[in-house]
């Protein structure tokens, strides 16, 4: 059965992640992968899939188009995906729906209608991020004329969808979408701790020794590249509450252009204010090292397409603590994982807003007056109890029970028998 998986780049992150873990599940099919740029194609190569890079799916340039413009690209990149299907082809496209590039989009759609078997994987929704739904309306309404609902969730039953989650699949039912046309498909962990891990003391003092930093304090590490909607000021909020007691660490930059001022911006506060957080320590020693030495993980994310971070850390016995996401944690839940300590809102004494909906220069201008003492800290931990327990210690049959949930129901295998059995459906 020949698979066609697309996707507008293959820069690192969970997307790309998922692509390859979608290929080594697929052992056996012919699998093509067009996307619109790739910096590093060595690893789909070497899963023995074809590789094309076809510039026209990358993210649009956000611009006015003529009616014209619009036509000409919409020609250019139906043909282009068109000649690497045949009539037996899943096309397999991730986040085709997030308004990146609505004229591709579009393209897909017109796909769908002519009978191609589209498989639309949707990690995140244009709903969730207005200036993309602006730009899907403004293409594809404006420019096409065409009824976006209808564009981005047709009726078609060779058009057929996956979700990360149960909040998802509902969404999709809510937007008319039938449920047999819905795949539950959450990320499998393909994380794979070496056999001959070092003892869990002995890769933390070898991380902090690396790190330079004080061993007999705890290490609590934010496994995360930093943008805007994984809250870095909550992180370095909660650095100033137990600096006494921890250090901090968060281990990648941003790639996006749009994200580095932020984070540029956020390491010459915590220069300015001497508050020792460890950046890009993913850099700077080796990833697994990092947790596996690590006394716990943390997120302070507020938004999250599946929410990796809440599990892979458990398979290097490090606790996961930190912000709850209920419509992601849910499903966790409800599998059986134990979380020891998540809470779902930061309280600030005199501010009635949670901590996470604040602005950069505000979440400054509080960790500032916390410093400073003119927010005292008792009150901080008065106004959020869960903070008084935040890294007690983790009994060793929660770790276990959760290291064992991870295994059985989140496996790459149980993921590629899914994908298998929804692809067979979808030929007939």
């Amino acid at each position: 059965m020949p698979v066609v998986i697309a996707h507008s780049h293959l820069n690192p992150g969970g997307v790309n992640r998922i692509i390859e873990s979608q290929i080594d599940s697929l052992q056996g099919e012919e699998i093509k992968v067009l996307v619109g740029a790739c910096p590093d194609g060595s690893k789909i190569k070497s899963k023995n899939a074809e590789l094309h890079i076809i510039p026209d799916l990358n993210y649009l340039e956000r611009r006015k188009y003529t009616d014209q413009e619009a036509m000409e690209m919409l020609h250019k990149i139906h043909r282009e995906i068109r000649e690497h299907l045949t009539r037996d082809t899943i096309l397999h496209f991730h986040n085709l729906n997030l308004g990146k590039n609505p004229i591709v989009t579009y393209a897909v759609y017109l796909l769908a209608k002519e009978g191609v078997k589209v498989f639309n994987h949707a990690h995140d929704f244009a709903e969730d991020r207005p200036s993309n739904y602006s730009f899907l309306e403004e293409i594809i309404y404006d420019n096409f004329s065409q009824n976006l609902n209808e564009v981005l969730y047709p009726n078609l039953p060779n058009y057929q969808f996956g979700v990360l989650n149960s909040f998802d699949f509902d969404r999709l039912k809510e937007l008319g979408v039938t449920e047999d046309r819905i795949e539950w498909l959450p990320n499998p962990v393909t994380f794979d701790a070496s056999d001959d891990l070092p003892e869990k003391q002995v890769a933390k003092q070898a991380v902090c020794k690396e790190l330079n930093i004080d061993a007999d304090k705890l290490l609590v590490t934010y496994p995360v590249r930093v943008i805007q909607r994984k809250n870095i000021g909550e992180f370095i909020l909660l650095s100033i509450l137990f600096r006494h007691r921890a250090n901090f660490a968060v281990t990648q930059p941003p790639q996006n252009p749009l994200e580095f001022e932020m984070y540029k911006q956020w390491i010459k506060f915590c220069n300015e204010n001497e508050i020792d957080i460890v950046f890009e320590a993913g850099q700077k020693v080796n990833f697994e090292n990092l947790l596996r030495g690590s006394d716990f993980c943390i997120t302070t994310s507020y938004k999250e397409g599946f929410g990796m971070v809440y599990l892979e850390p458990w398979l290097l016995d490090t606790p996961v603590v930190g912000r709850d996401i209920d419509f992601i944690t849910r499903d966790f839940k409800n599998d059986g994982f134990s979380f020891p300590t998540l809470y779902y809102k930061l309280n600030i004494p005199g501010i009635k807003t949670d901590f996470k909906y604040l602005n950069l220069k505000m979440q400054m201008e509080i960790i500032s007056a916390i410093i400073s003492g003119k927010i005292e800290k008792h009150k901080l931990f008065e106004q959020n109890s869960i903070l008084n327990t935040l890294f007690s210690d983790v009994k060793l049959y929660i770790t276990e029970k959760n290291k064992t949930i991870i295994k059985n129901n989140y496996s790459l295998q149980g993921y590629g028998i899914k994908l298998q059995k929804r692809y067979k459906k979808m030929v007939g």
